[in-house]
């Protein structure tokens, strides 16, 4: 199998990319023969689509700040991994690890490396898209295979390898499943990634430097080329042994309730605290749209202190609701506040899939299921009866 370089010009906003891997394989004596794969650089890609920003046209928002705070990042560029992410898992000192469309992404795949200065790159708007075109305009009668090519660290390793964000004319992944190994057993779970291992044989000519190489050819790889789009296949998160794993608490907070963080707080004004002063607000947003306020309400015997979610909790049974999307919970805390306890009990009744939204008045949040919050609970199951909320 060969590696084959392609040197090109520095590619800017707006540049013709097939056009300028053209006149690189021209220059180098290059020509495509049947069965070869070319792996692009996603930040090339990304750069000839005009995905590049300007940081000082950036303006971060109050959740930007204090995310931008809390892992050390310029809260410019934590606006825009806001914007490009679905999810943040959590994060490091210097580094945010997201999610987006299914894949794991550090910083949300935003690259500051081979950027203008001042400038970051985003993602391909839609490397699969852009995978597909380049095939149809590069291939020139060859059977070639494209791949639009990443670099990623492992989890406890130092180092970066290469993974594939999109690829057209072959499949992605392996099925080795059935296949026997050196003794005769057979393959159970065995997946081969066939574009991500491709991508590392690339990069080891590509770099990550100032090499000046944004794509290669990769020639004599035992890969068959076919005519399909090569989706990457993911899985989902509590799929995943990493994640699965570890996932079992809140996640940063990127948006979606703040409608119901606002009436959180608007009930968090009217607490009834006169003894320990710390007022809760809550607000539970029921499947048919409705939200329920309340607020916490103290006593002088403690026993008959009501927290705001249960209150919240009771107007809505009151009026007849049995199903709920999304609680927002607000105190003044020095970190986002969760419900109790007993709070939690109470709501796992009615599904442990109701999102709580937990913050403080410094607009920090943070959201987990009520089955993240409450693993293993007592429900109706317990009591030999999947549904306990029929009535």
């Amino acid at each position: 199998m060969e590696v084959l370089g392609i040197n090109t010009d520095i590619v800017r906003v707006g540049d013709d990319l097939v056009e300028a891997l053209k006149k690189g394989m021209a220059k180098a004596g290059l020509a495509f023969q049947d069965g070869d794969i070319l792996v692009v650089s996603e930040s090339t890609v990304a750069t000839a689509e005009g995905r590049v920003v300007a940081l000082d046209d950036v303006t971060p928002s109050d959740l930007a700040l204090a995310l931008a705070a809390k892992f050390c990042k310029d809260p410019r560029e934590m606006e825009l991994i806001l914007c490009e992410s679905d999810e943040i898992i959590g994060g490091i000192p210097g580094v945010v690890l997201t999610m987006n469309k299914g894949f794991l992404y550090p910083n949300a795949g935003i690259d500051n490396s081979n950027a203008p200065p001042g400038h970051v790159v985003l993602f391909p708007a839609d490397a699969q898209k852009s995978a597909s075109e380049i095939r149809r305009r590069m291939a020139e009668g060859k059977e070639i295979g494209i791949i639009i090519g990443d670099s990623r660290t492992h989890p406890l390793r130092l180092g970066c390898v290469g993974v594939a964000l999109a690829c057209a004319g072959l499949e992605p992944v392996e099925d080795a499943r059935g296949q026997k190994d050196l003794f005769g057993r057979e393959l159970k779970i065995t997946r081969k990634a066939v574009a991500d291992n491709l991508v590392s044989a690339a990069q080891i000519i590509m770099g990550e430097g100032d090499e000046g190489i944004p794509a290669v050819i990769i020639r004599g790889a035992p890969i068959p080329i076919r005519e399909v789009r090569g989706e990457i296949p993911t899985i989902a998160p509590q799929e995943c042994m990493y994640i699965g794993a570890l996932s079992s608490g809140p996640c940063h907070y990127t948006g979606g309730y703040d409608e119901l963080i606002d009436q959180a707080k608007k009930a968090f004004a009217n607490a009834y605290a006169p003894y320990s002063g710390f007022k809760v607000g809550a607000a539970l947003l029921a499947k048919s749209g409705k939200i329920y306020m309340a607020s916490n309400m103290e006593n002088a015997s403690s026993g008959a202190d009501i927290c705001a979610e249960r209150a919240a909790l009771a107007r809505a049974l009151a009026e007849g609701e049995r199903e709920f999307l999304a609680i927002a919970v607000v105190g003044d805390a020095p970190e986002p506040i969760s419900p109790c306890g007993i709070c939690r009990q109470s709501l796992i009744e009615f599904g442990g899939d109701i999102q709580v939204i937990m913050a403080n008045l410094r607009g920090e949040a943070a959201m987990a299921s009520l089955a993240d919050l409450l693993p293993r609970a007592f429900t109706g199951r317990c009591l030999g009866r999947p549904e306990g909320r029929s009535n």
